[in-house]
């Protein structure tokens, strides 16, 4: 699409993402108006405004599918997001620190969140959208192993419970009407149940 350079706007900018609107045409010359949230331009990112040039080009956050060593049981987080308004089960993610590597904000990311350390990374994919309809988040994912003892993070922004489960108790979990997975979570782990191996 040919956009011109005012037709971004910066509505709000927040503490840790920014809010944008977007005036476009389509291929069919329809006008639009795209809301969207971006990390840059924030506080927090204290990085230049969303321009053209730079929506989803950096990979700005990390996510982990973390097994213990003999791969018998997966890491989940039970985590209050006020988002949806109540706890949903997902895996450690977060920013990439400026001045940090990949790696680097992997094993700082599970330590803080969870108390366990970064053992060995089996796996690292390129970075995909997290949720390309309203943002431009792109998030680096991990396969690793970690031990250790579980500490619950003291950081007083969170609410994480991290624990341990085997393939049984994650077939529980899943068909639980109770319990709230992310997306991306509740699939990784059905295909873990289903013997899918790491």
């Amino acid at each position: 699409l040919k956009l011109k350079a005012d037709d971004i706007k910066l509505i709000h900018q927040g503490e840790y993402l920014s809010y944008y609107e977007i005036d476009y045409s389509d291929e069919s010359g329809h006008h639009k108006t795209y809301e969207m949230v971006s990390k840059k331009g924030s506080k927090f990112n204290n990085s230049d405004a969303l321009s053209l040039e730079t929506i989803g080009k950096d990979d700005i956050a990390i996510v982990l599918i973390v097994l213990n060593p003999d791969h018998s049981k997966m890491l989940l987080l039970k985590e209050f997001r006020m988002g949806v308004n109540q706890y949903v089960y997902g895996q450690v993610t977060g920013f990439i620190d400026e001045g940090e590597t990949d790696e680097q904000a992997a094993a700082r990311e599970l330590k803080e969140e969870t108390g366990l350390d970064l053992v060995r990374i089996i796996d690292k994919l390129p970075g995909t959208f997290t949720c390309a309809p309203v943002a431009d988040d792109k998030t680096i994912m991990f396969v690793c192993e970690a031990e250790g003892n579980i500490i619950e993070s003291d950081n007083v922004n969170e609410e994480i419970h991290p624990f341990w489960v085997d393939k049984a108790d994650v077939k529980k979990l899943l068909f639980d009407e109770k319990i709230t997975f992310a997306a991306r979570t509740q699939a990784i782990a059905y295909m873990w149940t289903l013997g899918v191996n790491f």
